[in-house]
């Protein structure tokens, strides 16, 4: 950082014009400081919070020396040709400000991103001009970082609320229990070692890509099958809600001069891929949002129109800690079935809210499971003026939620997040869905409707993920799967759902027929026709999840009744042709459909080596 100095008896200055796309707010009137020194300020690659405050602590010592207590930061790019990026210097000058005023120095500070001009007259003594460099990296004294204190209640089904370490919890209370202690106690689960569900994961061809950054998945055929038919049932559950839902699509790549992606990128800086391109700033866009509402922007929206939905399968990125890193859980990269649903008002978005709850609990007890739920809020002034509300969402959980409310003072976009959490095989909390209500991100974003009186007005945005990531959806499944007797995945998602095993070559022929009939309905099937024994054939499928196994020999010929081995139950029925294809197709009915990614016999594949 470079700051030049100067002990003012006075400074006259004015805002111009916006340099740059996040310029900050401001009026182009005439300012004027008497008895100040100004600081012209160049804030450099590499500067951060700790620089700031280096500044500042330099500063304060010279104002002791010439008895000064009023300072002007006055940002100043042309100190240097080595700057920060517009939002990385924002950030510093901002930093620079918060920390001097806790001093109890009098602080002023122009307008960032702006042409100004200005007049200054400097005094004459020695020490009236400075120039000052301040490098990173040099150890100083610093204050620490306040941390955010929330504050946590109980709140039950009978709309009675309890401080969460006085909560009896009762009979079937147990996984919420674990979300309680770990949110707001502080107890982590004592489970160590490598989760099971990974080795299981890896079998069906997720794992990391070695080749890539830090958490970053790679899925092999079947794996791909399994991504694209979640990714396109994640599409299906928006049309449930009622309204018209417009598919969009675009780019990973932002502008961080962009003011709209600058302030929403400011409020999760550490979580940002950033990088540098022909002398500009950009961010991987961190969820569907940033391209959503670029293009909802330019849409004329009356209030006839809403609500309405937009919906993508995005990649996210985020910049997770490498030691939090977790395959299928925690990732750098993920995909996002993003659902936005941009509503009038806050009771529209109420009403839309309880719906999707109520579909994002029906998907997970579709799976045998249930979720525990943490309510983050910033204010408690919304809960109790809303608590009738409140109280809809908990009867329909039929259980406690957890409340967290954040503090007062912070600048938040949002009112109330919910986060849905399931219990895992290593008893900890795992969040998996959510929704959010959006209280400011149309403003950041420039959307507008018009009411019915023509005025134009702001909508409420449901951030919603009704499975979680894709990635998060799969560590559910695989979780699930480990509570059963047999695990296996839900039958529309298995990557074979149905395999043929002959007896012998004599068997073939007719087992291709078979397996004709199966795939005419739209059933995924295989023919185990390796050189092996037929045990060893049928312990293949067992290890392979399959749902349904025939085993085809003179008998079924002769008897047209086949030896169906279910994987569910571990038994064997006899059974029909047709009544086992009425049988897939009676599980599998109103799920997305992909063909096998794979050749139908066995022994045409390669061995997939993780």
């Amino acid at each position: 950082m470079r700051i030049l100095q100067l002990h003012s008896d006075f400074i006259e200055y004015k805002p111009i014009k916006k340099e740059i796309a996040i310029a900050e707010e401001c009026e182009k009137k005439k300012n004027r400081l008497d008895e100040v020194v100004v600081l012209f300020t160049a804030v450099e690659k590499g500067d951060d919070e700790q620089v700031a405050r280096m500044a500042i602590d330099e500063v304060k010592s010279s104002l002791k020396k010439i008895k000064a207590n009023r300072i002007l930061i006055y940002p100043y790019a042309h100190l240097s040709n080595n700057l920060a990026r517009p939002v990385d210097a924002l950030k510093v000058v901002k930093e620079m400000e918060g920390y001097v005023k806790k001093l109890g120095i009098e602080t002023h500070r122009t307008p960032f991103g702006w042409t100004k001009i200005f007049n200054i007259k400097i005094k004459g003594h020695p020490l009236a001009e400075q120039l000052k460099l301040i490098l990173p990296g040099k150890k100083v004294k610093t204050e620490a970082r306040p941390r955010i204190k929330k504050f946590y209640l109980i709140l039950t089904p009978d709309g009675k609320v309890h401080q969460p370490e006085k909560h009896r919890f009762k009979k079937g209370e147990e996984e919420f229990k674990v979300l309680v202690e770990k949110e707001a106690l502080g107890v982590e689960s004592r489970t160590k070692g490598e989760p099971k569900y990974i080795k299981h994961m890896k079998k069906f061809g997720f794992d990391w890509e070695a080749m890539s950054d830090l958490g970053h998945m790679k899925f092999g055929p079947e794996a791909s099958l399994i991504f694209d038919l979640i990714a396109e049932y994640s599409s299906q559950l928006t049309k449930f809600l009622g309204i018209p839902v417009y598919p969009l699509k675009g780019s990973n790549i932002f502008r961080l001069d962009e003011k709209a992606i600058a302030e929403h990128a400011n409020l999760f800086p550490e979580r940002m891929y950033k990088f540098e391109m022909e002398n500009r700033d950009f961010i991987l866009r961190y969820a569907a949002c940033f391209q959503q509402f670029a293009i909802i922007k330019d849409w004329q929206i009356s209030y006839k129109h809403l609500p309405f939905g937009a919906f993508e399968v995005a990649d996210s990125y985020r910049f997770e800690q490498s030691g939090e890193l977790l395959l299928s859980f925690r990732l750098r990269k993920m995909a996002m079935p993003d659902f936005h649903t941009f509503c009038k008002d806050l009771e529209e978005a109420k009403e839309y809210f309880l719906k999707l709850h109520k579909i994002i609990y029906q998907e997970i007890k579709n799976l045998g499971r249930d979720y525990v739920s943490l309510y983050n809020l910033t204010s408690r002034e919304f809960f109790e003026k809303n608590k009738k509300w409140f109280l809809e969402l908990v009867k329909y959980e039929k259980k406690p939620v957890l409340l967290c409310f954040y503090p007062k003072g912070v600048e938040y976009y949002w009112v109330l997040n919910v986060e849905y959490h399931i219990i895992d095989d290593m008893n900890r909390p795992r969040e998996i869905a959510t929704i959010q209500i959006d209280v400011g991100n149309a403003k950041r974003f420039g959307i507008k409707y018009v009411d019915k009186d023509g005025k134009e007005n702001y909508p409420i945005i449901l951030h919603t993920a009704i499975l979680g990531t894709i990635e998060r959806w799969l560590y559910t499944l695989f979780d699930t799967a480990l509570k059963m007797k047999n695990p296996a995945l839900p039958l529309w998602l298995s990557p074979t759902q149905v395999r043929v095993i002959p007896l012998s070559d004599k068997y073939m022929k007719y087992s291709q027929k078979i397996a004709e009939q199966i795939e005419k309905n739209q059933i995924r099937v295989d023919i185990d026709d390796r050189i092996e024994t037929v045990p060893k054939k049928i312990r293949g499928a067992e290890l392979e999840w399959i749902p349904f196994s025939l085993v085809i020999g003179e008998k079924e010929i002769k008897s047209k009744k086949l030896a169906v081995r279910i994987r569910k139950s571990g038994k064997i029925k006899q059974m029909k042709l047709e009544d086992l294809i009425k049988l897939v197709k009676k599980e599998t009915e109103g799920k997305p459909f992909k063909c096998l990614p794979l050749p139908k016999l066995l022994s045409k594949r390669p061995i997939f080596v993780g």
